[in-house]
């Protein structure tokens, strides 16, 4: 697929107005692509290319990022499932895929708990509740760290301090959550991430009863844009097995 084909679209969400790049492949599958944090929908342009034509993608700017409007709200995880689960019913579209990336794998997690979605895949994903309180109890500067290294993605401090610091308790991955997500789940993850680190691929595998785990042994973590065929070519066949949508 032409990545650089696709068209550059917008929608006005209750929260927020999106920027979104959009495929049309004459599709009964659409595939949502779900960036992680301080990124853009154009850090899947890599991974698109792998995809065949005939899949509509739908590949979102998260509010505050990209070319999606910076709105005066609190960028937490219910603002963001919010504008994304908005877009997808209006696009009308059957057979939905939501495919996360880190930040963008807790968004999507917390959207296919409540059903608005056919598969689920998990890449690197954060929003675990044990993930944040390991990490500063082991580095109490942790989140001042991690927004000052966004800054040289996403210049827009205001929006990376309100993702760090306005998250609510009820926004996390929890053993009970991500027990209510029945859809067919595939949980991608790089073996050498050390920004999530595999244990917690193994705790999402674990907790989504539904899920298969596949892990990459050479890659840290973006799979998608350091080995785009092998998550690719993993994604089209968890796909064709769950049900035969692509043939």
């Amino acid at each position: 697929m032409e990545h650089m084909l696709m068209k550059d679209r917008y929608f006005s969400s209750s929260v927020g107005r999106l920027h979104y790049r959009y495929s049309d492949g004459n599709s009964a599958q659409t595939i949502v692509l779900l960036h992680g944090f301080a990124s853009s929908s154009l850090s899947w342009a890599r991974f698109i290319e792998k995809l065949p034509d005939t899949m509509d993608v739908v590949a979102p700017d998260l509010l505050g990022h990209g070319l999606s409007e910076a709105p005066e709200i609190e960028f937490n995880i219910s603002n963001q499932a919010k504008a994304v689960e908005e877009l997808i019913a209006s696009l009308n579209a059957r057979n939905i895929t939501i495919m996360g990336h880190s930040y963008g794998g807790w968004i999507a997690a917390t959207i296919a708990q409540k059903g608005l979605c056919n598969y689920l895949i998990l890449e690197d994903s954060a929003g675990l509740d044990i993930m944040d309180d390991e990490r500063l109890s082991s580095d109490p500067d942790f989140m001042e760290k991690f927004i000052k290294q966004a800054l040289a993605t996403n210049p827009n401090e205001r929006v990376l301090r309100s993702i760090m610091y306005s998250r609510k308790q009820s926004d996390y991955l929890t053993p009970g959550t991500l027990s209510s997500i029945s859809m067919p789940t595939l949980i991608v993850w790089g073996n050498q991430d050390l920004i999530v680190p595999v244990k917690f691929a193994y705790a999402f595998n674990s907790r989504i009863k539904n899920s298969e785990l596949f892990v990459l042994h050479d890659a840290k973590h973006t799979p998608h844009y350091t080995n785009p065929k092998e998550v690719a070519d993993k994604v089209i066949s968890f796909l064709v097995q769950s049900k035969k949508i692509l043939k």
